[in-house]
């Protein structure tokens, strides 16, 4: 291919950490790479050796898809996540500086906690047994979410034209869990019959959609913002995802989770209210503890066990207590 058709470009948009990877077939050397920015006229690619370049239309077939990477990938992308991060900020960002180490974290964990997420206080504390189920408890309201808002269930709402009923079914199931304010449940109890529709249509979308993630993420956080007038929180924005995708979601709570980002990675972009890209980065922290934990022996069941772990571990009045003898 000449020179004509490839070209270093400066610019960068928001990408996906489910997007897929490539290779170039004429320009291995370059090494692997992730799309960046799709215009009218190219695309633009983050490879790990040769850096940002600009595909014209005409030569997208010799991208090929490295399909071939296994355990790489996920570190691969990360790498190149970080990469078109600090080129569109004008270079590498400042640190964040940890209040704490990981190893720190640990302890405190397993001084509160002797047995991890096996403890019998860890059950009592954050999962729930066979009694009452508290707000805390978080294995029979997500049990209950991924049932009541499966995609088979939505879809038969959606079809018989039941948004009314799916909305308080929303709104009642975030009643009963603090991973979100009960100002939000009732907010949305408040909702008059077209909000709740286009509620619940957004919802939906977000749960089980097709595209990518980072897209319906998108187009849920632009209906919250028209329907409660500003940019949405980090819990109301991911609880949904959070309890029905409990394995690839998480919820986030700002405060502790960007504490949790100084560790795992201290300068990706973050945000003080939900937007897409600060999401990515933050479920690459959950999913960073999620490593660290079981490379420690400490295997949560879900991100759900993370979120408790981080929150428990950072928030206000547990960091007096870490590094203490």
């Amino acid at each position: 291919m000449s020179q004509s058709a490839l070209e270093v470009s400066s610019t960068t948009d928001e990408i996906d950490s489910e997007s897929p990877l490539f290779r170039h077939s004429k320009r291995p050397q370059w090494g692997v790479g992730i799309l960046t920015r799709e215009g009218p006229k190219a695309r633009t690619y983050q490879f790990e050796s040769g850096g940002r370049r600009k595909i014209r239309k005409g030569y997208y077939s010799l991208l090929e898809t490295a399909d071939d990477l296994g355990e790489r990938e996920d570190e691969i992308r990360d790498v190149l996540l970080e990469q078109a991060e600090a080129r569109r900020s004008g270079g590498a960002r400042t640190a964040l500086e940890p209040v704490a180490s990981f190893a720190a974290q640990l302890d405190l964990f397993t001084t509160m906690y002797p047995k991890g997420f096996q403890d019998p206080k860890w059950v009592e504390d954050h999962r729930g047994g066979e009694g009452r189920a508290l707000k805390r408890h978080r294995t029979p309201i997500s049990r209950e979410a991924r049932e009541a808002l499966s995609s088979e269930r939505c879809e038969e709402a959606m079809s018989a034209g039941n948004h009314s009923e799916l909305g308080k079914v929303i709104a009642d199931l975030l009643a009963r869990t603090n991973l979100v304010p009960l100002s939000f449940a009732k907010a949305l109890k408040g909702l008059d019959s077209k909000e709740t529709r286009s509620y619940v249509t957004a919802a939906v979308a977000l749960l089980h959609g097709e595209g990518r993630y980072h897209d319906r993420f998108r187009d849920y956080l632009g209906t919250l913002s028209e329907l409660f007038e500003g940019r949405p929180k980090w819990r109301s924005a991911t609880v949904l995802s959070g309890l029905v995708h409990p394995d690839s979601h998480t919820v986030v709570r700002h405060s502790a989770f960007l504490r949790e980002a100084a560790v795992i990675a201290p300068r990706a972009k973050y945000s003080k209210r939900a937007r897409p890209g600060a999401y990515r980065n933050f479920l690459r922290v959950a999913k960073g503890v999620r490593e660290r934990l079981v490379d420690a022996g400490h295997e949560p069941r879900d991100l759900l066990d993370v979120y408790d772990f981080i929150w428990a571990t950072l928030r206000g009045s547990a960091l007096e207590h870490l590094g203490d003898d």
